[in-house]
């Protein structure tokens, strides 16, 4: 699975998913991605075939439907993180993250048009 982390995420946690083996890039390492509106960051995750990981939950859940609505087909997959669980200003919580995401991918990979929940870390 391939994933991309909104701009909420620091570069670090994509960087430590690569070391785990994950194909992940973050907006913070994408200039051209940066300050995207919701709508045009989904589209990009589509058509280079990633599963959005993003805090960003009310917005991306109307994205999502929207797409639903006016694709009439599946997107690659929609991971949200409770900001709660993984508050960014603690210190640890970029390995946490990583683990957690590490952990969703290998037991519970989200399938094609599927919305997961990172609710908890490890």
């Amino acid at each position: 699975m391939r994933l991309l982390l909104d701009d909420m995420f620091s570069a670090a946690v994509a960087e430590g998913l690569r070391r785990r083996g994950v194909d992940a890039i973050a907006v913070q390492e994408q200039p051209e991605l940066r300050g995207l509106p919701d709508e045009q960051l989904f589209v990009f995750a589509q058509l280079d075939d990633r599963c959005l990981v993003t805090e960003n939950i009310a917005d991306f859940i109307a994205v999502e439907s929207q797409w639903r609505a006016e694709q009439g087909r599946a997107h690659c997959g929609l991971i949200l993180v409770a900001p709660r669980a993984f508050p960014r200003h603690r210190r640890g919580v970029v390995g946490r993250l990583v683990a957690a995401l590490n952990a969703q991918i290998e037991t519970n990979q989200p399938e094609a048009g599927t919305i997961a929940w990172l609710e908890r870390g490890t």
